[in-house]
């Protein structure tokens, strides 16, 4: 490494307190109370808004009045430096001050992608001199959309990250491997190699789609924790374990990102590997490092310190109880570049105030992503589909790598062709596999009222067709039907 890299890298941990925390109890929380006890430090507006002069032990109250207060704090510097916020709050008479409590975040307009995605420019609130990153996101389900981070964001987002693999028990002496195949619009791969590296942790980037490859920098690099693409990692899993003893190689966690977990792929990907499996939940527009979940499955532990989620009723806006499903809306309280208010992320989901079953005590989580909202499509008479419905009675089935369906209609009833990429004896499977499906009431019902037609299955032979990381799971090839155009795949 160069000197000149080496001063840069030794001037960024300077700033990392993800380096410096004591070990006690779970890293991310200690991280996370850690920003809190400085912002109590540092700012006498949050002082006053708790009430007292010494912060002493934080409870799930104080981390809310931090996250109302910091939420105050962005909405004024975007009123003031954003084109797009200004303009949206112009007319409307709210004041930051005017949000006191949880409930008082529904005055706040709410964030479409959409507006971002046209115009990324206007939410930017700096210079461009200060911009250290520009990103895209991928535009899986809609128009890819540009994102501005400073010197600041991108550090804070490096120590986020080093603070939630230190969560999963990863160590200075470990090596993170992280597999995300050719991702189109930008590697995360880089920029989790980048964030690894300045918090003196090791890391080693293999994109590769061949399985043998993958297991050798394994074994190479003494890799101890994984990270990549959910529908990767568990394909690589299925390829490799009648091949080699996964369990010798004494993994410590596997992180599954940027696509749903189903818990079929979990209880695949432990059984084969011997630890634990965990989903990762992040997004560009919110920082990449937003929740990651702990041995107990029940949800994932966010970052609150930078993050503020909110789950809503699609159709009111409304606040939604605990453990009950609607779109999940984030708020970024740190970011400087492209900071965004109730910014709309069409995931399903559902929040879970704490405390959890591991030793997190006021840190709340989100449940586990169930789809997106512009992924899901209907079939008969108004039921539901979705890609993780299919993942949880399709993937147990030995050998089945992964699938693809294809709605089409034929007369009044519609069609549905799952394309199944399967390793090993066909013998039965198709059985297998209608037989699981029609153990759905999604499936069952329109088919005993004559909506749509038995499912046909057509088996694809394992490595004939080429990996594709995040290509649609559901093509919707059916005619004026009333699910919305963005609909149309997922």
């Amino acid at each position: 490494m160069a000197l000149l890299d080496r001063v840069k890298i030794a001037i960024a941990r300077r700033k990392l307190t993800s380096l410096h925390m004591k070990g006690e109890g779970n890293a991310l929380e200690e991280w996370i109370q850690g920003k809190i006890r400085k912002e109590f430090e540092r700012s006498k507006e949050f002082r006053q808004a708790i009430g007292r002069d010494e912060l002493g032990e934080i409870t799930r109250r104080e981390l809310r009045e931090y996250q109302l207060h910091r939420f105050r704090q962005q909405m004024a510097y975007v009123m003031e430096n954003s084109y797009y916020y200004q303009k949206k709050f112009k007319d409307l008479g709210l004041r930051p001050e005017d949000i006191r409590t949880y409930d008082d975040l529904e005055k706040v307009p709410l964030t479409d992608p959409a507006d971002l995605a046209a115009e990324p420019l206007t939410f930017l609130c700096v210079s461009q001199s200060k911009v250290m990153r520009a990103f895209t996101t991928s535009g899986t389900t809609g128009t890819r959309k540009r994102l501005f981070y400073t010197q600041d964001d991108v550090l804070n987002i490096v120590d986020a990250i080093s603070a939630a693999l230190r969560s999963v028990g990863m160590s200075g002496e470990d090596t993170l491997q992280i597999m995300f195949p050719a991702v189109s619009a930008w590697d995360p791969g880089l920029m989790l190699e980048g964030a690894c590296k300045v918090a003196g942790l090791r890391a080693k980037v293999c994109s590769s789609v061949d399985v043998d490859e993958q297991i050798g920098t394994m074994r190479a690099e003494n890799t101890k924790v994984m990270i990549g693409l959910t529908s990767f990692l568990y394909r690589i899993t299925v390829l490799a374990r009648d091949k080699y003893d996964l369990r010798s190689f004494g993994m410590k966690a596997i992180i599954c990102s940027a696509e749903p977990l189903s818990e079929a792929m979990r209880r695949e990907m432990r059984s084969a590997w011997g630890c634990k499996i965990l989903s990762q939940y992040g997004m560009t527009e919110m920082g990449l490092a937003t929740a990651i979940e702990c041995e107990a499955a029940d949800g994932l532990h966010m970052d609150e310190a930078d993050y503020l989620a909110e789950v809503i009723d699609p159709q009111t806006g409304k606040h939604l109880p605990d453990r009950t499903p609607g779109e999940l809306v984030f708020t970024s309280l740190s970011m400087q570049g492209t900071p965004l208010l109730r910014y709309r992320t069409r995931d399903v989901s559902f929040l879970i105030g704490p405390p959890c079953n591991c030793d997190f005590i006021t840190v709340g989580r989100m449940g586990k992503v169930q789809g997106r909202m512009d992924a899901q499509t209907k079939i008969g008479y108004g039921q539901k589909i979705y890609p993780v419905l299919f993942d949880e009675v399709l993937l147990p089935i030995p050998g089945v790598l992964g699938y693809r369906l294809v709605l089409e209609r034929e007369g009044y009833r519609d069609k549905l062709t799952f394309h199944v990429e399967l390793k090993g004896d066909p013998a039965g499977a198709k059985e297998r596999m209608l037989e699981a499906l029609m153990q759905l009431d999604e499936i069952k019902e329109p088919l005993e009222n004559d909506l749509i037609l038995e499912p046909i299955i057509e088996l694809v032979e394992a490595g004939s067709v080429a990996f594709a990381p995040k290509s649609k799971v559901i093509e919707d090839r059916r005619a004026n039907y009333d699910a919305p155009a963005a609909a149309k795949g997922s």
